[in-house]
């Protein structure tokens, strides 16, 4: 463990010298407004999508967790993951009728289908079957939800919409809970 410590210490100059050669994405901070440089556009880190934005967004990937819940009810071999993928159907279910009714009184156009990129993880994960299809599963709600959680946080901690900013607060509550859960049911997996 202390050679791993020592290693670290010595290589964090060399990564920190390497970081973002790439110029993809500059960083520069100050205390007063850490910024991000994104493609020649400067977006405040802390800053929410647009409203807009993100119902489409929420309700598009609220859409993709029904549709691999549903999936992973009727064909994960685990029974966490079953389970989870129950969860998954209730409390997104929920969450959507909420936000199509939010957004209906907003006169926000709220997507009925997946977007492409919702669509084409679900059908990957629909490719797959038995304790292959439960890893990929899980790994893809991992991911997703830690996605979710940042979105759905900056929404409730900045959003201008009082009304998106509540549902949001209310909402990263429940995705806290499945983030927690899918992350548990992974190392259970990987065990």
């Amino acid at each position: 463990m202390r050679t791993v410590k020592i290693i670290l210490i010595l290589l964090m100059p060399l990564l920190f010298s390497c970081q973002n050669r790439s110029g993809e994405n500059n960083t520069a901070k100050n205390d007063d407004n850490p910024m991000i440089v994104k493609d020649a556009e400067v977006v405040a880190e802390d800053e929410p999508q647009s409203v807009e934005d993100f119902v489409k967004e929420a309700a598009s990937g609220g859409l993709m967790e029904v549709e691999l819940g549903r999936y992973a009810q009727q064909n994960a071999l685990n029974e966490r993951v079953k389970n989870f993928g129950a969860m998954m159907v209730r409390d997104h279910q929920k969450a959507n009728d909420e936000l199509k009714s939010i957004a209906t009184g907003k006169n926000i156009p709220i997507p009925s289908t997946m977007e492409n990129n919702h669509l084409n993880k679900v059908n990957d994960l629909k490719k797959e079957s038995g304790a292959n299809f439960d890893k990929k599963y899980i790994i893809e709600m991992v991911e997703d939800h830690d996605n979710d959680v940042d979105k759905f946080r900056k929404q409730a901690e900045n959003s201008k919409d009082e009304e998106i900013k509540a549902f949001a607060a209310k909402t990263l509550e429940i995705l806290l809970i499945h983030q927690d859960s899918a992350k548990s049911i992974q190392s259970a997996l990987n065990r």
